[in-house]
């Protein structure tokens, strides 16, 4: 009985301080007021950037209001948000994105001006860095990465072993770890210390070291998938796109890369820099947040890209596009995706609900190379699932749009490469935007990703 009053009286008390803080002064915008109505106790939890601390929910408990702070705190609620739906995990200066209006910017730059102006290696700078380079710091930034595109004749063993048409993901995950495991003193529980924490110094290395690594294995990786071989003729005073045109063997008459190739790779990779928190970028920090090394995070992101719920929808959206052959495939196809017998590849996207940002200037790209319905009939295929998708009320009243993903796969096969490459290429690109969170997150106090649980068993 006691209990009970002391419960109505707290919340008396609490109800009574809201009426009086908003009769007697400016109600407050930034706080959001929570009534327990199991024990009728009133919570204010400061809101800031849009967004509630998930740790203040751990101070609401079924506990009467004597019981210790620390009993508080472990009975408090939590917040259950399967798949991250509506959970934010950083906070970061990186790079934004409107879904609703169809806008990216990767710190304070439209993706639109830095496409029309700058190069990947700008973009990469500037999402490390937080700058656009200068003409002497792009240059020492390409030489830091070309010295460290060397392989150990182990990163080589280890993607020659592999069979030409195994998963190109599973060789580019063995060759990162054979790179990582050819550089011991970079592994931090391998020397006993925290190498990257409060290192600058450390960290830029990592990254250097780490876009060497990637560039070079997907580089090595083609080659083993079309029986190519390898060469290992770097040039200092090359970006990273270049040298790896180079390893690739897609060379003019003059022994020089390709610039077709790395115009167009140059160009399409601004636009895969980064995207925020995908499931490979949150894979990445995930691994990274114990303070190991950037190589074997990239291990853990690779893994995570692969599915055919991210980039390995390219994958099967381009396999699924053969299966198709013409419109009247598309049609049967598209039938079959209304009647929920299978799931249509390629459209729809977790963040955009009105359109992709990205896809006018793959267009953009697409129209330099002159790709068409000629040059690749499964470009026909691909325009008719965006038209039906972008008219059909089915899809338009479910707020889908073709997603940049596909419409980049057009430009790797324009340029002649083996669709088992593209989702490599497209992973080679995000680096960039990975390892600029990483970095982000080592200036901040150190914290380990450990998600918490609703156990729905049964206690015993």
């Amino acid at each position: 009985m006691e209990s009970a009053f002391i419960m109505f009286l707290n919340s008396f008390l609490s109800l009574f301080h809201v009426i009086f803080h908003n009769l007697f002064q400016l109600p407050s915008l930034n706080k959001l007021w929570i009534l327990d109505w199991r024990t009728f106790r009133w919570y204010k939890i400061p809101i800031d950037q849009g967004a509630i601390r998930a740790t203040e929910f751990r101070r609401i408990s079924p506990l009467s209001i004597a019981a210790n702070y620390k009993d508080h705190i472990a009975k408090g609620l939590t917040v259950l948000d399967p798949g991250f739906r509506n959970t934010a995990v950083i906070e970061s200066r990186i790079t934004h994105v409107d879904g609703d209006r169809g806008a990216l910017q990767f710190r304070q730059y439209p993706i639109g001006h830095l496409f029309a102006h700058h190069d990947y290696e700008d973009v990469t700078h500037l999402l490390v860095w937080g700058e656009i380079p200068t003409p002497d710091q792009k240059l020492k930034f390409r030489g830091q990465i070309a010295k460290r595109m060397i392989p150990h004749q182990s990163v080589i063993n280890a993607i020659q072993a592999f069979d030409p048409d195994a998963p190109a993901f599973l060789i580019v995950a063995a060759g990162l770890s054979a790179w990582a495991a050819s550089q011991p003193l970079t592994i931090p529980s391998n020397v006993g210390n925290t190498i990257y924490e409060k290192s600058s110094n450390a960290v830029d290395d990592g990254i250097y070291r780490s876009l060497a690594a990637f560039t070079t294995v997907v580089a090595l990786t083609y080659c083993r998938q079309q029986g190519r071989p390898i060469h290992q003729n770097v040039d200092a005073s090359l970006s990273s796109i270049e040298n790896m045109v180079l390893m690739m063997g897609r060379v003019d008459e003059n022994g020089r890369p390709d610039t077709r190739v790395v115009r167009a790779f140059n160009k399409l990779w601004i636009l895969f820099a980064d995207h925020e928190m995908t499931n490979s970028t949150s894979a990445f920090l995930n691994a990274a947040s114990t303070l190991g090394d950037p190589i074997s995070a990239l291990v853990a992101s690779v893994a995570s890209g692969n599915g055919p719920l991210h980039g390995g929808a390219i994958d099967i959206a381009y396999k699924r596009f053969k299966q198709m052959h013409n419109k009247e495939g598309v049609r049967l196809h598209l039938a079959d995706v209304r009647d929920k017998k299978c799931r249509l590849m390629g459209v729809g996207h977790r963040v955009y609900r009105t359109v992709d940002p990205r896809i006018q200037y793959i267009k953009a790209i697409m129209a330099d190379l002159e790709v068409n319905t000629e040059c690749n009939p499964l470009l026909e295929v691909a325009l008719e699932i965006d038209r039906v998708v972008a008219t059909d009320p089915y899809f338009t009243q479910r707020r889908l749009c073709i997603n940049a993903d596909l419409y980049g796969s057009f430009v790797y096969a324009a340029l002649g490469f083996d669709p088992r490459i593209f989702t490599p290429f497209a992973m080679t690109a995000r680096c960039a935007g990975a390892l600029a969170h990483w970095r982000e997150s080592l200036d901040q106090s150190p914290c380990l990703w450990r998600p918490k649980q609703v156990f729905t068993g049964k206690v015993m």
